[in-house]
């Protein structure tokens, strides 16, 4: 029994709905896989002045890259603050056809080229516009001496893997904290049958926010954030088939269920949710057919997919939180791992819902 489960055995907290994927990962959704690059390094410059560097990358790609394909997506952002490259595109004409990637705002424009690079070499005739958001880590890391290299960025694309995400303090994971304490990327996944059929909704988090609300936090500097500087970045990739006006139904219901259940913990950080689904898939090969066919679930049954989104986005959540190790960084700054007690404060007031076992 793992340090999750122990605490939600303890407090005999309610099961979820909705049994967790095989993986319990983003990955269980077929075709998806995922990439860290965690740069993690102590550096002297010449005026002898030390630093910290405690960044990275976490990259999703949706379906195999050397592909020429669309896939339907939609976002939601409230009150957004976070660097996002191609939100224009993807409000306008509700399609990705490139990674996503989480990095440190400063490293951008570095991975926007990078993903077009990546394209030229998969000689794909369309990789754009690359989707790169952008969250803010300098509390433990030095952004100014953070830039990433091309050729690390791109070994990240050719490497990710379907295989269980790592999650904690892990690529852009290594710099992030929530709630006062440690922060990270945490991944979840949930089976759900929507007349009759199977299908799986999965989900990756990135836990940046919350550092001025309700947990106790240890009397450190991590308690001086102004309001609003955080974010909570929700990636959720599932199997079903939507029409973009039902995805972006979904990514914003999903936002404001979270708000009911609390997760949020009242904050005032940017939140960004961005669905993509893997089913009707738009080949481009050849610029694609004059006509294409799609699927889409009826409207009545959005309510479920958005309660099993729900359920994978707050385990997702809770597990960027415990499966953290602890950092020291910028500054002589250390951020700790969520002590068990202010867990068990936090699963309390979020009603403690996790999947059950399959």
């Amino acid at each position: 029994m793992n340090r999750k489960e122990k605490i939600v055995a303890e407090m005999k907290l309610k099961k979820g709905k909705f049994a967790r994927g095989e993986k319990n990962s983003i990955t269980d959704i077929n075709g998806i896989k995922v990439g860290h690059l965690t740069v993690n390094k102590d550096v002297q410059e010449a005026s002898g002045e030390k630093t910290s560097i405690r960044t990275g990358l976490t990259a999703i790609l949706p379906y195999q890259m050397d592909k020429e394909m669309r896939l339907f997506t939609g976002m939601f952002m409230q009150r957004g603050k976070n660097e996002i490259t191609g939100y224009e595109v993807i409000d306008d004409f509700c399609y990705l056809n490139s990674p996503l990637v989480i990095t440190n705002s400063f490293n951008v424009g570095r991975v926007y080229n990078a993903i077009i690079s990546y394209g030229f070499s998969l000689s794909r005739a369309e990789i754009w516009p690359p989707l790169v958001i952008g969250v803010n880590d300098s509390y433990l890391n030095d952004m100014r001496k953070s830039i990433l290299d091309e050729k690390e960025i791109l070994n990240v694309f050719h490497n990710a893997s379907s295989s269980k995400v790592e999650e904690g303090s892990v690529g852009i994971g290594l710099g992030l904290r929530a709630f006062g304490w440690k922060g990270g990327i945490g991944t979840s996944s949930r089976i759900l049958f929507l007349s009759h059929q199977q299908f799986r909704c999965g989900v990756l988090v990135a836990s940046n926010y919350g550092n001025q609300n309700s947990l106790e936090k240890p009397k450190t500097e991590s308690n001086s954030t102004r309001n609003g500087d955080g974010s909570l970045i929700i990636i959720v990739g599932v199997d079903i088939p939507l029409a973009p006006y039902q995805i972006k139904q979904i990514t914003s219901s999903l936002v404001s269920s979270l708000s009911s259940v609390n997760i949020l913990n009242n904050c005032l950080d940017s939140i960004s949710c961005i669905l993509f689904s893997t089913a009707n898939p738009m080949s481009m090969e050849k610029e694609g057919p004059s006509i294409y066919e799609f699927r889409l679930v009826d409207d009545s049954l959005l309510a479920e997919i958005i309660l099993a989104g729900t359920e994978a986005i707050k385990e997702a959540i809770f597990n960027s939180l415990l499966k953290t190790t602890p950092v020291e960084g910028r500054l002589g700054r250390k951020i700790e791992t969520i002590p068990d007690n202010e867990f068990k404060k936090l699963l309390k007031e979020c009603g403690g819902v996790y999947g059950r076992k399959n």
